[in-house]
């Protein structure tokens, strides 16, 4: 694995005694059991865990998508839950960028307009998310492809369209849930190589939960999540 690259003392994301269940019909289900984390900034750090076992709940607290049931989440030295009403909603807009394995773009709208919408939910007019989008998407070798919709892309063209509607607001952290997991080799490993360069140019902190061993391996550091806590990577348990 990778050397990592950050020498910040002080973590960018931390998390410490985060609880989660949710109720079922019959019982309720613990998916979190006091999990800890600490994230630096220009850290690329891989989450690794068996089906079903929480990964994507882990990301969407850490997102300020979903709460804990307790513990906290900081995020530059602040809880974000803790904060004043409306802090949540600018956090994931502005601070966080969210690429999820299954898309998640509009069907009706090009590719240039799906990387616009978080700019112009921030406030930008119509013509900076404009500019801004299509960079992004230059950027991400589809200067060809901009007013195509999805379903005339590639997997990996839309891939690169997540991810440039994830960056679009230049967030400080990047949650990426499973992003190689619909594309085949070929394209997983351009996908990867993409994230790499803007981890290498930018410093972007990535946090990506994968189950391919291949690209765990090619982050700075990788944790598996186990019995609801996040810990070394044991290559003895089956993921």
């Amino acid at each position: 694995m990778n050397e990592v690259k950050h020498s910040d003392l002080v973590p960018m994301l931390s998390a410490h005694g985060v609880y989660k269940s949710f109720k079922t019909f019959h019982s309720e289900l613990k998916v979190l059991r006091g999990m800890d984390i600490q994230v630096q900034k220009g850290e690329m750090l891989g989450i690794v865990g068996a089906s079903g076992v929480g990964k994507s709940t882990l990301l969407h607290i850490l997102g300020g998508i979903d709460r804990p049931d307790t513990g906290k989440i900081c995020f530059e030295g602040k809880d974000i839950f803790q904060q004043e009403n409306g802090f949540l909603e600018k956090f994931r807009n502005t601070q966080v960028g969210f690429v999820f394995q299954m898309f998640n773009l509009l069907a009706d709208f090009t590719a240039l307009e799906n990387a616009m919408f978080p700019a112009l939910i921030r406030g930008d007019s119509r013509k900076i998310a404009r500019e801004k989008a299509e960079a992004m998407l230059c950027e991400m070798g589809l200067k060809e492809r901009l007013h195509h919709k999805p379903s005339e892309l590639s997997g990996g063209e839309t891939q690169r369209v997540a991810l440039a509607r994830g960056l679009i607001n230049q967030p400080k952290l990047t949650l990426a849930d499973e992003p190689t997991g619909n594309l085949d080799a070929k394209a997983g490993e351009a996908f990867m190589e993409l994230i790499r360069k803007l981890n290498r140019e930018r410093n972007q902190t990535f946090i990506i939960v994968t189950h391919s061993q291949k690209l765990a391996s090619s982050l700075d550091r990788v944790l598996q999540l186990v019995d609801g806590k996040l810990g070394p990577l044991d290559t003895n348990i089956s993921l």
